[in-house]
This record gives structure tokens, sequence and C-alpha cells, in this order.
């Protein structure tokens, strides 16, 4: 968790700060007690002193994940997407991967049913511009419409061992995210049989659209500039 930093989600900004940022106004024992917490209870110092999330279902996939800024080392970035209609979220997530940090910045942009082919290229086209989305290629003639209206989308490349594939760079990095419905599935995004390596087909919209974008970046299944 970093000291503090603003975010945007939507149309909805919201500003995470803690007490490292008011240490003057604090009491020295206070500050002492917060120490101590910091080294002998990492997990309930993250939780109480520095807001993280502690809640998180049994055999989560990804540990390896914090608040924070979104790529304050002003990386390259692309972009993210799932698609979903009815009931399951269509998503935007915009990605920074800093190799030799071994970081994966990720930033939640979209979150929405119910929105349509047309709705969903003016998102991209006010958000992303002419910026990569690498996007879920299920419905190839979706992704050929949204081409067609402006966006620059390629489809993810799946298959057999696809996913897993994905989620090993993942765990590869540690995730610095920004976005509630993100830490949401971090949360709950769980193993359907760990020796397996199958995983819930839930609480992954986000996730997904992440993956694609690590995926395309880090397995050097394509060759085309995400400038």
């Amino acid at each position: 968790m970093p000291e503090g930093f603003t975010g945007t989600v939507g149309d909805t900004t919201y500003i995470h700060s803690t007490y490292l940022e008011n240490l003057e106004n604090l009491s020295e024992s206070f500050i002492l007690r917060a120490e101590k917490m910091r080294v002998n209870n990492p997990t309930k110092y993250s939780h109480i002193m520095m807001g993280g999330w502690l809640e998180k279902a049994e055999g989560v996939v990804f540990t390896n994940w914090k608040f924070g800024a979104f790529n304050p080392d002003n990386l390259q970035t692309s972009y993210g997407q799932d698609y979903g209609y009815s009931i399951d979220p269509t998503t935007l997530a915009e990605i920074a991967i800093d190799k030799l940090k071994k970081k994966i910045y990720c930033r939640e942009l979209l979150y929405k049913v119910k929105l349509t082919t047309s709705e969903i290229a003016q998102i991209n086209n006010t958000i992303a511009g002419q910026k990569l989305i690498i996007a879920d290629s299920a419905e190839q003639r979706l992704i050929d419409e949204l081409v067609k209206q402006g966006n620059r989308i390629v489809g993810a490349k799946k298959g057999p061992g696809s996913i897993e594939a994905g989620v090993s760079l993942m765990q590869d990095y540690e995730l610095i995210i920004e976005g509630a419905n993100l830490a949401k599935e971090l949360n709950n995004y769980v193993y359907l049989d760990k020796g397996a390596k199958l995983y819930i087909d839930a609480f992954n919209h986000l996730i997904d659209a992440i993956r694609y974008n690590v995926q395309y970046n880090l397995s050097g299944a394509y060759n085309i500039d995400i400038r």
C-alpha cells in the first residue's frame, strides 16, 4: 500500500490516504505502535494502518497484489478488455509492465453490464484513443465491428493451457492495482483444482482483460507495435 494515491474509475474519483501523510500531527506513542505492528504483524498493519483489504476467499489464485498509484514511472501502456452483456460486465483495464522491477500496474477503467457495441466503441475511443487494446477473441464479429468504429483492437490468442500460462505470468510479477471491482475479483478468484491448474469461471472479468494484455506483452506471441 502506498502512502496515498488518487484514482478514477468512470465518473468516480477516490482518494486513499494513510497516517504516513500526517506524521507531524500524530503522537510518538502512536507512531511507535504502528511501527511495531508493521514489523510483528505485516498483515494486520496492511489492513488496520494502511487500509488494505483483508477479506480473501480461501484458495485465492493471486496473493501478489496491493493497492498503489498507477504507473508512477511513466511506462508505456496498453489495454485489456473482456466482453459481457446481461449478467457479466464488459471491462477495460489499462496496464503498464515494468520488466526490470517485475511489477504490473493495472487500472480499472470500465466495469458495466448491458453495453451495446456502439457504446463500447465510444468508451474505448474516449479512454484508449489509438492505443492498443487486447481483447476477448471469443466473438471475432464484435471485434471487427469495434475496429470499424475506430477502436484499435487485436483478439487475444486462446487455446489449451492459455489460461494457466497467463495466470503464471501474472503470478510472477507484483500486481499494483487501482479499482474496487478489480480488488474484489482478486480477493475472490480461486482455484477449482489447484493441482490441475483449473480456475473457477467467476470473478475474472477484469482479471481476464489483464491476462490477455500480459500474455500479449510478455509471451512474445505477437509482433505488433503497441505504441
